[in-house]
């Protein structure tokens, strides 16, 4: 009977067209990032409906991104990697020799290459001597050794003694010779391994800043993504009021509605009043006796009206 009842007053139809309004409005309401094209860096575009968005990059920065993702993507320069293993494997031989040196071998090469080059020049130093003891009759001068043994002449005891220690000092400097040299081929050889190892490396650093670089290029399509959000969040307070202007309204609707709905009920129950008792369920049933002013019972067709005698029926 309710439903009917909706239904004749309008109530139901008022109550769905509200609910209806009332979820557009919260529609409206909804924070929306806005599409965007044309931008330099490329186009954005957000869907509602399954909560996505995408990005495409602009004509002239994909054809940047891939130069550089091309070169990334082939792979680092093998020559390149080849070079660098053979610096390297050079610079550990270096320092392995060195490092395994024997370096009392070398000092005594180089004691016996410096005697090799002043050799004429002490041969002529030692004829001039003996040359000026002759001429001066000093050749048999003699006195006896400190050390016994016999007898030395002063100043030829003085020149050997002399070449004595330029002796010594020759051999001190061939150690500190070898051992420097070592030194600096061990570091030598250190510095080639790692100069190596780098310029092996390189064409793997190459091709990741090549991806690198395409990769920013990349990310610059995130920006009219950004753009389009900064403008749905710009707009999000003029869309809530709008959606709250908009409820408002249909609130005010509603309840218009609802008043006529009202109104029509009371017209509906007064007009329903006026009518005699049984009126209804008779139109509905179509049988039983009624009181006066009702239906006759049985088969009657038609009502029998109980009102002046010159008005009533002749049945």
């Amino acid at each position: 009977m309710g439903s009917i009842v909706g239904k004749i007053t309008g109530t139901d139809k008022a109550g769905k067209r509200a609910a209806a309004a009332m979820r557009e409005a919260g529609d409206k309401a909804q924070y929306m990032p806005w599409d965007v094209s044309g931008s330099y860096f490329g186009d954005a575009k957000f869907d509602y409906q399954n909560n996505t968005a995408s990005y495409n990059l602009s004509p002239e920065l994909i054809k940047l991104r891939d130069i550089f993702m091309n070169q990334a993507l082939a792979g680092p320069d093998q020559a390149g990697i080849d070079d660098g293993n053979y610096i390297k494997n050079a610079g550990r031989s270096m320092f392995d020799e060195a490092y395994t040196r024997d370096i009392s071998k070398d000092a005594g090469k180089y004691y016996t290459d410096m005697q090799d080059l002043i050799a004429p020049q002490r041969a002529k130093a030692q004829q001039g001597l003996a040359n000026n003891l002759f001429a001066s009759g000093r050749m048999g001068h003699g006195s006896a050794a400190y050390e016994g043994g016999g007898y030395l002449n002063p100043e030829r005891m003085e020149y050997l003694t002399a070449m004595n220690r330029e002796d010594n000092a020759m051999a001190f400097d061939a150690q500190s010779r070898a051992r420097q040299e070592r030194l600096n081929d061990m570091q030598t050889g250190m510095g080639y391994y790692g100069m190596g190892n780098d310029m092996r490396l390189n064409p793997y650093n190459d091709m990741y800043k090549m991806f690198a670089y395409g990769s920013d290029i990349e990310k610059m399509g995130q920006v009219p993504l950004n753009m389009g959000q900064s403008l749905g969040s710009a707009a999000q307070s003029g869309n809530q009021a709008m959606a709250q202007m908009y409820g408002m309204g249909a609130q005010a609707r509603l309840g218009s509605d609802l008043a006529g709905a009202g109104m029509f009920t009371q017209l509906l129950g007064a007009g329903a009043s006026a009518i005699p008792n049984g009126t209804f369920s008779s139109l509905l049933g179509g049988g039983g006796s009624a009181n006066a002013g009702g239906w006759s019972g049985g088969t009657a067709a038609m009502p029998i009206f109980n009102g002046p005698s010159h008005l009533r029926s002749g049945g």
